[in-house]
């Protein structure tokens, strides 16, 4: 057989966010709307992953090496994994938002009672999961696309640093799926009335159009900053006669830590030294454009960078609510 001349490269490959119908089945143009990610990188596992499973061998002479009955390979329990690394555009913010949260209306906040629903089944209508398409990703190369069905948001890490990337703030957004990934044609145009396309995002959220920089009402002179929102899924159950997709996904509370790199001053000793017992609020803001609000943030610990740039503040944070369960946790603000 001749070598094969297909090949694959990031730079050809668009990625879309589609939102389904119903679990188990990929979004396509008639059943959901898509938007095409800002994407700098990305990875995935590849479409047949498994585990082997070994027995232990035998004890006793002429029967310590593992014979091939010993071996099975695992289907059953595997979860793939993709990472989409993106701009952090408002329509690319609010879309993962609503991914992993639920709320992708601009205000995008998190509240002490979600997630509202802590599981998901095969077959039943839901708009929650979502499908992935990486544009010309299979084996095959140019032309036929790889997509992932029924994908959860598992984590949203936000990042900004005023000496990298232009100061463009970047996200990163992490999903699961149990279902067997697909490599065809899907059927998305970037061209539908329901496809958000690149560019249609004109804004970037940036650095250096940050207004407010406060930690416990005290202003910060800031040099990087990292909002990190996590939460776990499990599988539930397979089908062995269909490829070993799951009969669903059982979903866990939301983790919300972050931390913050700031010029180390009276101001930074201020935010932090204030009752460590006591929680404090953290606002970054670019005006109506872009802003974080975490009303609760407990400092964990607190270090220095003895740059030669100056001394820096290193503050770890976690969020958290008090009160009422409709408390906020964060909003992510992008209009």
């Amino acid at each position: 057989m001749a070598l094969s001349t297909a090949f694959q490269t990031k730079q050809n490959t668009r990625v879309i966010i589609g939102t389904e119908v119903t679990m188990g089945t990929a979004c396509n143009e008639d059943s959901g709307v898509t938007i095409e990610m800002p994407v700098t990188d990305y990875s995935f596992d590849e479409i047949h992953k498994h585990s082997l499973s070994v027995a232990p061998p035998r004890t006793g002479s002429g029967s310590l090496t593992q014979s091939d009955d010993m071996v099975k390979f695992q289907r059953h329990d595997r979860m793939f994994d993709i990472s989409i690394t993106f701009h952090a555009t408002a329509q690319a913010i609010n879309r993962v938002c609503g991914a992993l949260y639920g709320d992708d209306d601009g205000t995008n906040t998190l509240i002490g009672s979600m997630p509202s629903v802590t599981h998901f089944k095969d077959g039943v209508s839901n708009s929650v999961p979502v499908t992935l398409w990486f544009e010309n990703s299979s084996h095959a190369g140019e032309g036929t696309d790889l997509f992932f069905t029924s994908c959860i948001c598992t984590g949203l890490t936000l990042s900004g640093d005023i000496s990298s990337n232009g100061g463009v703030v970047m996200a990163t957004a992490t999903f699961q799926t149990a279902y067997q990934p697909t490599e065809a044609a899907l059927t998305i145009e970037s061209t539908s009335s329901a496809n958000t396309s690149i560019s249609e995002q004109l804004t970037m959220f940036n650095m250096h159009d940050l207004t407010v920089e406060t930690l416990n009402e005290q202003d910060l002179l800031l040099y990087s900053f990292e909002l990190a929102i996590a939460r776990p899924v499990n599988r539930i159950g397979f089908d062995n006669s269909s490829n070993f997709k799951p009969m669903g996904y059982s979903l866990g509370g939301y983790e919300v830590t972050g931390s913050l790199t700031c010029k180390r001053d009276a101001e930074s000793l201020e935010a932090i030294d204030t009752d460590m017992s006591v929680p404090k609020a953290l606002a970054l803001s670019a005006g109506d454009v872009f802003q974080i609000d975490a009303p609760k943030v407990y400092i964990d610990g607190a270090g220095i960078s003895m740059d030669d740039d100056g001394w820096k503040q290193t503050i770890p944070f976690r969020c958290t609510y008090s009160g009422a369960t409709s408390s906020t946790i964060v909003a992510i603000k992008t209009a």
